[in-house]
């Protein structure tokens, strides 16, 4: 038996675990890796998702189960009809409205606060009163409805508690919608709400789901600093209200939660500083998790991005992993590679990326479509084997809050496959390239700055390479799940242990 197993007794065994997710799963190697891990230590663990066929799917990854979940949209989809007609089909308006009263009194629920009591009774009543609900459909129609909806929806983004987060996203309502009944029926002992979209579901749910005898403890992952990635333009006022109300569930939630976790000590830092978190969140890197050797020797073919692509050895093989937007620069990798003939790009990503097309299209106009190769994900237990046959790892993302504070996670999957790295000079991965001395820094946007610093890697590549030649001074060594999956273990069980004494009534 694994190091990883033998704790099973040790608080974990029978203990339930729910894991919420706004995505797919499958395209979200923290997740994954959390869920895979924690089973691997005893709990028995759900991973909620949301699926995008329309219909309920189940599959496993490890011991974990994955459940992902349709998400009909019965709030949004009934705002979106009503700016196309005065007034959706009946049978949307009454799905509509039994979904808005059974929301109102998870409001009230949640708040204990007279508003959200007086409109939780209101949309009961007309819960119970069809007629009247629709006589209030049919007074809420006509040629100025729609502008004083936007306009009422709108004041109440600004002055809502929470950022208006309930008048401004109704998808989050739709996914809570979706997910409680489900995550209800597991009756989970604890709740891991990972990222800013399930933050409010998590502690809600965890609320709700809580008694006099049996508490529910929850934890928020904290993906990213959210108030570095929504940053809008100026003059740009839905932006605006789309930043406050983003803001507003985290912060109105976070401190509820009975622990946070994130993964940088950068954002730690200030997710303690900006919501007064009584404890700095607990760090839990995004390092890589590769299965154990034995796992490894089943006679299956070890991934290779380099056979993928149809590339000799002896070619140069940039490779880049992940979403092709246009703030992860590369745009500055395109333009730049058409200083550096003879060399190729592995774009890993999404075959239906919606940036790949402008991406291609503008590698054509640059004279080296002939030279990228888009390649598909593998799944992130095969992604070090896979990246190995790569010349450099690329990271060449544009400066943004968010981006100067951690390590991504494809920093850490190039460190594992002891890949040298180019980085864009975005603040925590250039000083940790420079202090590591796995390779070079460009300016970020620039794709001349660019070319040169991939020229330094391929004109000295062994004396990179020679950076992971030493087993004590590998900078991967530093990097690895296992023990991020230990603490986070080890924080799951004293949270279940602190909630004994309630449990024993």
């Amino acid at each position: 038996m694994t190091a990883a197993l033998r704790d099973d007794g040790a608080g974990a065994a029978g203990r339930r675990v729910a894991m919420l997710v706004g995505n797919g799963v499958r395209g979200d190697s923290r997740v994954q890796k959390v869920a895979r891990s924690m089973a691997d230590r005893g709990w028995e663990i759900v991973l909620f998702g949301r699926s995008a066929t329309g219909r309920t799917e189940r599959f496993v990854i490890g011991r974990a189960s994955v459940l992902l979940l349709p998400v009909p949209r019965v709030v949004s989809g009934y705002d979106r009809a009503r700016v196309r007609r005065p007034l959706p089909d009946p049978a949307v308006r009454a799905a509509y409205r039994e979904a808005r009263a059974l929301l109102a009194r998870w409001d009230a629920w949640d708040s204990g606060g007279r508003g959200d009591a007086l409109r939780a009774a209101s949309r009961g009543w007309l819960a119970r009163h069809p007629a009247a609900d629709a006589l209030a459909a049919v007074l809420g129609s006509g040629p100025l409805a729609g502008p004083l909806r936007h306009a009422g929806t709108a004041v109440a983004g600004l002055v809502g508690r929470g950022g208006g987060w309930r008048a401004l996203n109704p998808w989050l309502r739709d996914l809570e919608l979706a997910f409680s009944p489900a995550v209800s029926a597991f009756r989970p002992d604890l709740i891991h709400a990972h990222d800013f979209h399930m933050v409010g579901i998590g502690a809600r749910l965890a609320r709700r789901l809580s008694t006099p005898a049996r508490t529910v403890r929850w934890v928020y992952d904290a993906h990213e600093y959210l108030a570095g990635v929504e940053v809008p333009r100026r003059g740009d006022p839905r932006g605006r209200l789309r930043r406050r109300m983003l803001l507003g569930v985290e912060a109105e939630h976070i401190r509820r939660a009975d622990a946070v976790v994130t993964v940088s000590e950068a954002i730690a830092e200030r997710l303690r500083r900006d919501h007064a978190l009584p404890v700095l969140p607990r760090v839990v890197l995004n390092a890589p998790w590769r299965p154990p050797a034995a796992a490894n020797a089943a006679g299956e073919a070890r991934p290779s991005v380099r056979a993928v692509v149809g590339l000799p050895d002896e070619v140069p093989l940039l490779l880049y992993s992940g979403g092709l937007a246009p703030r992860r620069g590369l745009a500055t990798v395109v333009r730049g590679l058409a200083a550096l003939p003879g060399v190729h790009l592995a774009l890993v990503a999404r075959d239906d990326d919606p940036d790949l097309a402008g991406l291609l299209d503008l590698a054509e106009h640059e004279g080296v479509r002939g030279r990228i190769h888009p390649a598909p994900y593998v799944a992130p237990e095969r992604v070090v084997d896979y990246f190995e046959s790569a010349t450099i790892g690329l990271v060449p993302i544009l400066h943004r809050p968010n981006h100067e504070l951690s390590l991504i996670t494809k920093y850490f999957e190039y460190l594992h496959a002891h890949l040298p790295v180019v980085t864009s000079d975005v603040r925590h991965m250039a000083e940790t390239t420079r202090r590591l001395g796995v390779g070079e820094v460009f300016r970020a946007g620039d794709p001349e700055d660019f070319a040169a610093a991939v020229r330094r890697v391929l004109t000295h590549l062994e004396r990179y390479r020679r950076r992971y030649s030493d087993r004590v001074t590998d900078p991967a060594a530093r990097y690895r799940w296992e023990p991020q999956a230990d603490a986070l273990h080890a924080l799951y069980r004293r949270l279940l242990c602190a909630a004994e004494p309630a449990a024993a009534g």
